[in-house]
């Protein structure tokens, strides 16, 4: 598929699953309707006041031309009535607007987190291309640009057709005939002020789009390239320590320089290009203004029209000209909504291809029973590369079965420990698992999130879900009395405590929760073998029926806990 296909059917996934579905079948859809509504009756209001306001251009000039004190006077008192009038109409009509968006942006972002948190869409993401393509901003800065750009553009053009509806008409009426000579004839241009408007919006429109249109791909990368650069940053942060220790501050910060080299690149050419934008939008807005005096000005001269009525010709050429010229105005806008859109549809596009992904190897060759066993029928596991790490591996778990994995580094044993979870989709052969058993994965590096240390214990259950025994039980039979008074206390325990304390807590899960399945991918690595062996004695003691499922570089002190030893 090229490239003009791929934008074309991003787009086009966008308006399908983000736009369209709000308005036709949330659960929102009638009061963002109502809304909707309320926004376009401010709009027409708007419209009428400026409608007001032309009408009180001819009468109040005329009130100067004539000399008229008492007419000027109530000219004066009636502008602050349509004027008042007119800024509370903007100020309702600002926060119903944003009220809008809001309400479609929490629809959006519950609507896509669902789908980025469900089918471990967010894990296949980063074993796929995917991985530098930040989710995150599509979450948050994406989905807040989409909804606030699309509002904003359609009100701004619903309010500029219905400008140009009310005010053509106006400028019809005052634009009478043209009449001159030239080559020796007579030639009279009725309501020449009308196509004359309209032809210097067509020729601000045409030129615009020719100086605007790599805005959209500027946009575009622009994004994509800053999110390369956070991508690194990120990393940086969640590796500090090592980087730390190891000295690499200086291949580091080259990485972040080669990265933001680009983004400064990028960024060169946007504003190069919004620069000459900006200056051809300005140059077109204030000519426009002088514009309309100056081809009105014969009518004055042959008094033909009052000053009065000059200025509201010169009122209704501008409302008319910049309802016309509204694509010169909200170029920049409109281009970068286009590149929101882009970004997203990708995002979308890509979820879908990993639900495909997942449709063709785990939901094929993962299959789920009511019995709480495990069996692996010539289970082949592969890189994404398609590099074979395991091969023909039978196995069969039941009820109280322990085993033990060993292999050196890079052998498969993390890659094992996924597709015993279901969720690695680089496999073939068949893996039959229990569908609703309690199961609990613990790795070498132990997820602990922000928070309560209870909430780090129950994790991913609710610490309501125990009572405080629990816990405290729990932290005792791992060695960890000493973290008891801090169980309701909010820290960042990945820094807080140490590597052997991380794993004694993740560890402690195990004891708080009660699984009927748990693998340890080298979970005791950091632990000294004594306190190794005095949990794993208490596991087996506390959990006969429990699959118990272990993996190693070397059997060493941990063989005499299993039933079964293998190497992969």
């Amino acid at each position: 598929m090229n490239s003009q296909n791929t934008k074309t059917l991003a787009l086009r996934t966008v308006v399908r699953e983000l736009v369209l579905p709000y308005w036709t079948k949330s659960e929102d859809r009638w009061k963002a309707r109502s809304l909707l509504a309320l926004t376009f009756a401010l709009i027409l209001g708007m419209v009428y006041s400026l409608v007001l306001l032309n009408r009180w251009n001819q009468e109040f000039y005329d009130a100067l031309q004539n000399l008229n004190k008492d007419a000027f006077v109530t000219q004066l008192w009636r502008f602050f009535f349509i004027a008042l009038g007119y800024a509370i109409i903007m100020a309702y009509k600002f926060y119903v607007l944003q009220s809008l968006a809001v309400r479609w942006r929490k629809w959006i972002t519950e609507k896509s987190l669902h789908r980025w948190l469900s089918d471990k869409n967010y894990y296949y993401w980063q074993i796929t291309k995917n991985q530098h393509d930040n989710p995150d901003q599509r979450l948050s800065e994406d989905i807040h640009e989409l909804t606030d750009l699309t509002l904003e553009i359609s009100e701004k053009i619903l309010r500029e057709v219905i400008t140009f509806v009310s005010f053509i008409g106006i400028l019809w009426g005052l634009s009478g005939s043209l009449k001159f000579t030239a080559l020796g004839y007579n030639f009279e241009f009725h309501r020449y002020l009308v196509w004359i408007c309209l032809l210097y919006s067509a020729i601000g429109t045409w030129i615009t789009h020719k100086i605007g249109n790599p805005l959209s791909h500027l946009n575009f990368m622009q994004q994509k390239l800053e999110a390369d650069f956070r991508y690194f940053l990120v990393r940086i942060r969640e590796n500090s320590e090592n980087i730390a220790l190891l000295g690499g501050e200086s291949v580091e910060k080259q990485k972040l320089s080669n990265k933001f080299f680009q983004v400064v690149g990028n960024f060169k050419e946007l504003i190069k290009r919004q620069k000459t934008l900006i200056l051809t939008t300005n140059v077109y807005s204030q000519f426009a203004y002088i514009f309309p005096f100056v081809v009105a000005s014969p009518k004055v001269f042959t008094k033909e029209i009052t000053l009065g009525q000059l200025f509201q010709i010169s009122s209704a050429f501008g409302q008319v000209q910049g309802s016309v010229s509204v694509f010169v105005e909200m170029y920049a806008k409109i281009a970068r909504l286009h590149s929101v859109a882009l970004r997203l549809g990708g995002f979308l596009m890509s979820l879908e291809e990993n639900n495909e992904v997942r449709r063709k190897t785990v939901a094929d060759k993962v299959h789920a029973s009511n019995d709480i066993s495990y069996e692996l029928k010539n289970l082949s596991i592969l890189t994404p590369q398609q590099k074979v790490l395991v091969q023909n591996l039978n196995l069969k778990l039941t009820p109280g079965k322990r085993v033990l994995f060993t292999a050196p580094s890079g052998k498969g044993k993390t890659t094992l420990v996924r597709s015993l979870s279901g969720i690695w989709p680089f496999i073939d052969g068949q893996i039959h698992l229990p569908r609703h058993s309690h199961r609990l994965v613990l790795t070498q590096k132990a997820y602990l999130p922000v928070g309560s240390l209870k909430s780090a214990l129950a994790y991913p259950m609710e610490a309501e879900a125990f009572q405080e025994a629990g816990f405290v039980s729990a932290l005792a039979i791992t060695k960890l009395n000493h973290l008891t008074p801090f169980l309701n206390e909010d820290d960042n325990w990945s820094l807080r405590l140490s590597s052997g304390e991380q794993q004694r807590l993740a560890l402690a899960r195990a004891f708080l929760q009660k699984p009927e399945v748990l693998f340890l991918d080298e979970a005791t690595s950091a632990l000294e073998k004594e306190i190794e062996g005095e949990i794993y004695q208490a596991l087996m003691t506390s959990f006969p029926k429990m699959i118990l499922v272990s993996f190693s570089h070397e059997a060493g002190s941990l063989g005499r806990f299993h039933q079964e030893v293998q190497a992969l």
